[in-house]
């Protein structure tokens, strides 16, 4: 920082949630089998996840356990570790019951309980010359991962993946993954790499709107060489 011509301090960037809004909502449908065994029909994009956390629920082998997904109807993320509980649930239910059971969300309630993508506060520091050169940046930003852990612990890794996209200089952040009474938040097409690339972004853009200078002059300055790379990756 010491070295910039410029700086600009206490910047800040509030990004919000987003809902999938798949054209399914969450559903599951149990049919028990013989030989202690049950199949589970779910909108699930990771089918293995809800084999295992079905298992451990009705205390049977997961080999006893098939979760079968004939489509998904839309995803986005959403069914990856949402759909689970509605799944083991439905299981649940039809172990019990020892009878077929469907269950699926009506599309408030789906709304309330999938979380949707992480909304953030970032605040950030940067210093850069006369050229555009960015010489420093420091970020720190404050993740809302709701009320349960999901995905939340590994955002910041996909974040500051994103954010390498430029040679920055001297770079520094300090993420918080902040446990909140929202709903848990979950995997959202390109988790924390969306939020890492807007953040990148508005950086180079309040820049070159500092300096007066067009922004892809400012991208071309501050892109990766050889040696930059070698040393950020």
């Amino acid at each position: 920082m010491a070295e910039a011509d410029h700086k600009i301090l206490s910047a800040e960037i509030k990004l919000g949630s987003q809902y999938y809004f798949y054209m399914e909502t969450q559903t599951a449908l149990a049919v028990p089998d013989e030989d202690n065994c049950i199949v589970v029909y779910s909108s699930i994009q990771a089918p293995e996840y809800a084999e295992s956390t079905i298992s451990r629920c009705l205390g049977i082998p997961e080999h006893n356990v098939c979760v079968i997904t004939r489509r998904v109807g839309g995803g986005f993320g959403g069914k990856a570790m949402k759909a689970i509980p509605v799944a083991t649930a439905c299981a649940l239910a039809a172990y019990n019951l020892r009878r077929p059971v469907r269950m699926y969300m009506n599309r408030k309630t789906d709304m309330k309980t999938t979380g949707g993508r992480h909304p953030m506060e970032v605040t950030y520091n940067v210093g850069f010359k006369e050229d555009g050169k960015i010489t420093a940046l420091h970020l720190d930003i404050l993740i809302n991962a709701g009320i349960g852990t999901d995905i939340s612990p590994i955002i910041p890794l996909f974040m500051v993946g994103a954010i390498k996209k430029y040679d920055w200089g001297a770079f520094s952040f300090d993420i918080k993954v902040c446990r909140t009474n929202h709903s848990s938040k979950s995997a959202m097409r390109g988790p924390g790499e969306v939020q890492g690339t807007f953040i990148s972004e508005a950086v180079i853009e309040h820049v070159a709107s500092v300096l007066s200078m067009d922004v892809d002059s400012v991208r071309s300055k501050n892109l990766h060489t050889f040696n930059s790379l070698d040393f950020f990756y």
